[in-house]
C-alpha cells in the first residue's frame, strides 16, 4: 500500500478511537459542571481537527513492526499518544501567542474570546494538563500487561518533562544568541524527545528486543532533529497558502532555529536585527539564503535522516514497518525542497 494511503488509513482509525474516547469523557465532564463540559467539547474539537497524526502513526508502525496481535489495544494507546501530543500543543500555542492551529482557533483563544485573557490563558494551562492526564488514562486502560504499561507510562512522563525543559530553553533563546552546540542541547529534548516517546511506546508494548530499543532511541533522536529543522524552515519559507498562517512568526519573536544560528556566524547582526524589527520577512529570507545558512540547515536535516535510516536498518523490525519509517523520513526531508 502506498505510504500516504497507509498513513491516511491509520489516521482515520486513530481518529475514530479518539472520538469514541471523548464521548465517554464528555458524559463525565457534563455531570461535574456545564462549563467543564464546554472545555472538553473545545478540546475534542481541537484534537479532532484534520491532521496527519504522525506522532501516533509512529507508535502504531513501531508496534506492528514487532507484533500482529493486540490491534484494538494498540489503537487505544495511539489515542493516548495523540492526547499527549495535543497537551504539548495547547501549551505551545499559548506561549507562542498563536491564534489559529489547523484551521481553527487555539484553545486559549477560544476561551479568551468568550471571557478575557486571564480566563483564556488559565484555561489553556489547565486544559493542557488535563489532556496529559487523559493520555495516561487511555494508555493505562488499554489492556496491555502491567509491567509494559508501567514502562511506557514512565517514558511518557519523562518525555513530557523533557519537552517542557526544551520549551524553556527555546523561550530563553529569544533573548540571546546561541551556538550550534547549545541549539542541539535544546533540540535533544524537543521533537527528538517526542519521537523517542512515541516510537518506543509501540516497541515496548510489542516486547521488542532490548538491543532494538536502544537502536530505536538513536533513530528517533535523529528523526526528531530532522523534523525540527524542517519545521523551522517551513515557518519562515512556506507561504500562507502552503502553511495556513503568516510566515516568519518564530523569527519575529526572536527564536533561534538552526538556520538563524548558522546565519549569525555569517551575516551583519545589526542588519538582521533591523529586518526583524521592521518585520521584513522577504528581507530576512534573502539574508538567510545569501548566507548559505538555509543550505547548511537542509544538509544537517539530510544527515540526520540518513543516520535515522541506518539505525532502523539494524533492528529486527519487520521490513514493511521499516519501509514505513523510511517513507516518513523521506517525507520530512523532501518537503525541504519546497522552500528554495
Amino acid at each position: 500500500m502506498e505510504w500516504s494511503l497507509k498513513l491516511e488509513e491509520y489516521s482515520s482509525l486513530i481518529s475514530k478511537r479518539l472520538d469514541d474516547f471523548f464521548k465517554e469523557v464528555l458524559v463525565e465532564a457534563e455531570r461535574y459542571h456545564s462549563f467543564i463540559g464546554e472545555v472538553y467539547r473545545a478540546l475534542r474539537e481541537f484534537v479532532m481537527r484534520k491532521g496527519k497524526r504522525i506522532a501516533s502513526y509512529t507508535t502504531l508502525i513501531a508496534y506492528r513492526g514487532y507484533s500482529i496481535e493486540g490491534y484494538e489495544s494498540i489503537l487505544d494507546v495511539c489515542c493516548g499518544i495523540e492526547l499527549y501530543r495535543h497537551a504539548i500543543l495547547v501549551h505551545d500555542d499559548l506561549i507562542d501567542e498563536d491564534v489559529m492551529r489547523r484551521g481553527g482557533k487555539t484553545v486559549h483563544e477560544i476561551f479568551k474570546e468568550m471571557y478575557d485573557n486571564r480566563l483564556g490563558y488559565g484555561t489553556a494551562v489547565f486544559a493542557g494538563n488535563a489532556l496529559l492526564s487523559l493520555a495516561l488514562k487511555a494508555i493505562i486502560s488499554s489492556g496491555f500487561p502491567p509491567d509494559r504499561i508501567r514502562e511506557v507510562s514512565r517514558s511518557i512522563i519523562e518525555g513530557f518533562r523533557e519537552v517542557n525543559e526544551s520549551q524553556i530553553l527555546d523561550l530563553l533563546f529569544e533573548y540571546r544568541d546561541v551556538g550550534i552546540e547549545e541549539w542541539y542541547v535544546m533540540a535533544s529534548k524537543r521533537a527528538a524527545s517526542l519521537f523517542k516517546t512515541t516510537i518506543l511506546t509501540g516497541a515496548i508494548l510489542a516486547s521488542a528486543p532490548s538491543r532494538d530499543i536502544e537502536l530505536l532511541k538513536e533513530a528517533s533522536m535523529h528523526i526528531g532533529y530532522a523534523f525540527d529543522i524542517q519545521d523551522d524552515i517551513i515557518d519562515l519559507f512556506a507561504t500562507r497558502e502552503q502553511y495556513g498562517r503568516d510566515p516568519g512568526k518564530d523569527v519575529l519573536f526572536g527564536k533561534k532555529p538552526l538556520y538563524i544560528v548558522y546565519a549569525l556566524k555569517q551575516v551583519d547582526r545589526e542588519e538582521l536585527k533591523r529586518l526583524i524589527k521592521e518585520r521584513d520577512i522577504e528581507g530576512i529570507k534573502r539574508l538567510i539564503r545569501n548566507s548559505k545558512a538555509l543550505d547548511k540547515a537542509k544538509e544537517e536535516a539530510f544527515k540526520h535522516a540518513s543516520k535515522a535510516k541506518e539505525f532502523l536498518s539494524k533492528t529486527e523490525m519487520d521490513e514493511g514497518a521499516k519501509d514505513s519509517f523510511y517513507y516518513l523520513i523521506d517525507f520530512i526531508c523532501k518537503s525541504l525542497d519546497w522552500y528554495k
